[in-house]
């Protein structure tokens, strides 16, 4: 089996980048796992990894109370002279304050607790360039994208609890450029949340350490998965 050398922005990274694709085609596991071993596989570079976010109560508290403030002062901004104009106000103040809330951010970026995705894609790198060669090449170019569109710690309950709980989605997609076109064979996905929960501050104490240290479990996992699902693990007797 061939394979590209990953991007070096992926080298020496602990811790799925879009691509455009048209149609989904399908695959059995035993399809991708030849695919894969006979062509010449690239791990697509991660330009922009993802950043981890932060959906606090503070912050809901405050869009509620800006939301409210604003949708006050749109409903009184209006003159009622009866009962239906007083109630048309408040319906209209309603539905502005809903809207603007919609609108408003729930979550903010931070620099540390990042990297998950360039870890995955590392992992997969280095499994498929210590795979065995293929004894009969074929001339076909697969391309691997990893990308994290969901990676953040988020509050568990409003009201009844302090923790927070580390809410990820990993996706890696094996891609077939055909015809001058890129489908996706296959997309793997690993969508759940980490079973460890505790308060914000515990997530981001030592530099975020317990964040990285799930991190990592969670990047074995969904590595796993991807072997699993593209029916290398059965080549690799796991």
């Amino acid at each position: 089996m061939k394979h590209l050398p990953i991007a070096s922005a992926l080298t020496g990274c602990l811790l799925l980048s879009a691509c455009a694709t048209n149609t989904t085609l399908t695959a059995t596991p035993a399809e991708l796992r030849n695919k894969i071993q006979h062509a010449h596989v690239t791990v697509l570079p991660i330009t922009q990894p993802a950043q981890l976010t932060e959906r606090t109560k503070a912050q809901a508290v405050g869009n509620f109370v800006f939301a409210s403030v604003v949708s006050s002062v749109v409903g009184s901004s209006g003159s009622a002279s009866n009962p239906q104009q007083f109630q048309a106000n408040v319906d209209i103040a309603t539905t502005f304050g809903n809207e603007l809330s919609k609108a408003l951010p729930t979550s903010y970026s931070v620099a540390s607790g990042k990297g998950a995705d360039l870890a995955l894609a590392k992992t997969i790198s280095d499994y498929l360039a210590k795979s065995d060669p293929s004894s009969s090449p074929i001339d076909q170019d697969l391309s691997i994208a990893v990308s994290a569109p969901l990676w953040e710690l988020g509050y568990v309950s409003f009201l009844g609890s302090e923790d927070y709980a580390l809410n990820y989605q990993l996706q890696v997609s094996v891609l077939e450029k055909s015809h001058g076109q890129t489908n996706p064979l296959k997309t793997v996905s690993c969508v759940a949340s980490a079973p460890e929960k505790m308060p914000l501050d515990q997530w981001q104490s030592n530099d975020y350490a317990a964040l990285n240290a799930s991190a990592q479990t969670i990047v074995d996992s969904c590595f796993k998965r991807f072997l699993t699902e593209t029916g290398l693990a059965d080549a690799a007797g796991q």
